[in-house]
């Protein structure tokens, strides 16, 4: 009997959006990759994290992919994600560390990225965010552009007991 490769619709289309509310993420791992690089610049200016997240705690919704974007020149939703986590971000041990100039990263570390050999997309993240969870807000933006609809975060709920940093509380652009 020869090999046929058949899919229901849902499996090439993707599945629908989920409706409006707030609903519990677990956190997977990252899938990181440079952003695309700018006409003429000759390497990418920012980090797409991409974080891979699925839909817990729903049996309706249980395991369905969510697709939170996160990208280093927007440390403020970083910050963000990782405080619904229950976590803070670390203080970079440099020249700068107990200063008004700071450096911050989110808790753990992509293994091999102290390796210039070792492209971004080959990273392996290991921390205290795998596997953890997070409450946040999703929204439903209609299609456009070519884009499908799809649910975005509007916000991320914070976890981090007694916490005073003031959180976005509409992440969606437009």
């Amino acid at each position: 009997m020869a090999f046929s490769m058949n899919f229901q619709k849902e499996q090439l289309t993707g599945a629908p959006p989920v409706p409006v509310g707030v609903y519990t993420l677990q956190l997977k791992g990252f899938k990181q990759k440079p952003a695309k690089i700018k006409e003429g610049q000759t390497e990418s200016e920012s980090m797409n994290l991409n974080p891979d997240v699925v839909i817990i705690g729903n049996a309706e919704y249980e395991g369905r992919k969510v697709f939170p974007g996160l990208n280093t020149k927007a440390p403020w939703i970083i910050v963000d994600f990782v405080h619904a986590c229950g976590l803070t971000m670390e203080e970079v041990q440099n020249e700068n560390a107990g200063t008004e100039k700071a450096d911050f990263t989110i808790p753990g570390v992509f293994v091999g990225s102290e390796d210039p050999s070792v492209k971004p997309e080959d990273w392996k993240y290991q921390g205290p965010l795998l596997n953890a969870t997070m409450e946040v807000e999703l929204a439903f933006t209609p299609a456009t552009g070519g884009y499908k609809e799809k649910n975005e975060v509007r916000q991320y709920i914070c976890k981090v007991p007694g916490c005073t940093e003031k959180h976005s509380t509409n992440l969606i652009r437009g």
